[in-house]
């Protein structure tokens, strides 16, 4: 029988996390097999709250409210809630009639009305982390409210100067949302508004201060023009001149220490694949190029990067089991030892690739998180042979590239003003 997944009595926020869970193992280069995927998430949601690989374009989370409210327009909660529903599937069209052929990041386009992962599940961790939606609050909820509003309206007795005696209701959605354009529901493009983007720089540098995401919506780093100008990493050295000595210690401490840990989290991940390569080697011609020497080149290459890198210590351990107490993540004895011990080997970084004791490590944790379906596995063909080339082997950047495209939106918007 086919696997399936299936949404049971779960919010949006947590549906869209099982998206992104399932979502990364369609990639290749972010599939977790080392189980380090709760790090990387805490230290993309302190450097950059509210995002997830799932966004595509910044307006979005404006689009999401201003829906909800063009639907809140019918009389009952029953009747909003199948408009909102056609909405979001309707919006579809309206962007595609508002944006070239070739615009990137609609939600949908191919689905069309058949679409399951609508943006208002998306980007609901978005609207709550930014300010611009109630925490927790679904477009149900909304839509009650807004009923019963409009119900005490018509039940209240008039106050002397005309106006209605009964406090209002808070519907959930932020009083200072900017007012959707008028021919939204007929077409809609990506390019934000002057009035859109002072809302949007205000909401998250209020809700997010410190982090990175907010200083970057502050400042544009230099020579960021465009998506093919943007910094290739959130540790570049034209986003670390954003940051002051003094009063951003505590983000340049985190963003040092995310560096360092992506450097550590890539040797182990290039020396899997190494692993995978050399167990499939008998058959050459599986794939265009020698995958063996493919990815000892790349040791290689990490190996003088990490040798030219401070080593990750005790007191890098200490602050990383506080940022994912602080972040509510399980940071597992089991997970801290494999990395202590990896982090040991790396202290010796050419000598990585040959390693027997590293070798033997990366295998075994392989087999600790993943089981019977371990690639690394003894007899375990089935998986071995799933194996495309890479998995895992790319360096993490904690969804840089989902960020980089959100700011250059913010950025377009600014210069359009």
């Amino acid at each position: 029988m086919p696997s399936s997944f299936a949404w049971l009595a779960v919010d949006a926020e947590q549906r869209r996390r099982m998206m992104e869970a399932v979502e990364q193992f369609r990639d290749e280069t972010t599939v977790d097999d080392l189980g380090v995927g709760g790090i990387r998430d805490a230290f993309s949601d302190s450097l950059f709250p509210g995002t997830s690989t799932l966004h595509t374009r910044l307006r979005y989370v404006l689009f999401v409210p201003w829906l909800m409210q063009e639907a809140a327009r019918r009389s009952t909660v029953s009747e909003m809630a199948t408009r909102y529903h056609d909405l979001e599937r309707d919006f579809i069209g309206a962007l595609e009639r508002g944006t070239g052929e070739g615009e990137p990041g609609i939600i949908g386009r191919r689905a069309g009305r058949t679409l399951q992962r609508v943006p208002s599940v998306l980007y609901s961790g978005m609207l709550a982390q930014w300010g611009i939606l109630e925490r927790g609050l679904t477009s149900r909820e909304f839509f009650t409210r807004i009923e019963a509003g409009r119900r005490l309206d018509a039940e209240a007795p008039r106050a002397e100067d005309g106006g209605l005696g009964s406090e209002r209701i808070p519907d959930g959605l932020d009083p200072a949302l900017p007012a959707p354009p008028e021919r939204l529901l007929t077409s809609a493009d990506f390019r934000l508004r002057p009035g859109e983007v002072a809302y949007l720089e205000e909401a998250i540098t209020r809700t997010n201060p410190g982090t990175l995401l907010a200083r970057l919506v502050q400042e544009r780093p230099a020579g960021w023009i465009d998506r093919e100008s943007a910094p290739r990493s959130p540790w570049a050295p034209e986003v670390r001149d954003l940051l002051r000595a003094e009063a951003d210690g505590e983000l340049r401490s985190l963003l040092d220490l995310a560096e360092r840990f992506s450097l550590q989290a890539h040797g182990a991940g290039l020396l899997y694949n190494l692993l995978l390569a050399e167990a499939t080697a008998s058959d050459p011609s599986r794939f265009r190029d020698d995958r063996v020497a493919h990815y000892r080149d790349r040791l290689q290459d990490w190996a003088e990067e990490a040798a030219a890198s401070r080593p990750f210590g005790r007191e890098d351990f200490l602050a990383l089991g506080q940022l994912m107490a602080a972040r509510r993540r399980t940071f597992t004895d089991r997970t801290r030892r494999f990395l202590e011990q990896w982090c040991e080997e790396s202290r010796a970084p050419h000598a990585v690739a040959d390693s027997a004791s590293a070798r033997e490590l990366v295998a075994r944790r392989e087999l600790a998180v993943k089981r019977g379906r371990a690639r690394l596995r003894p007899g375990n063909l089935k998986a071995l042979n799933a194996w495309g080339g890479a998995s895992g082997a790319a360096r993490l950047h904690f969804r840089w590239a989902n960020v980089t495209t959100l700011l250059q939106d913010l950025y377009d918007g600014e210069g359009s003003s």
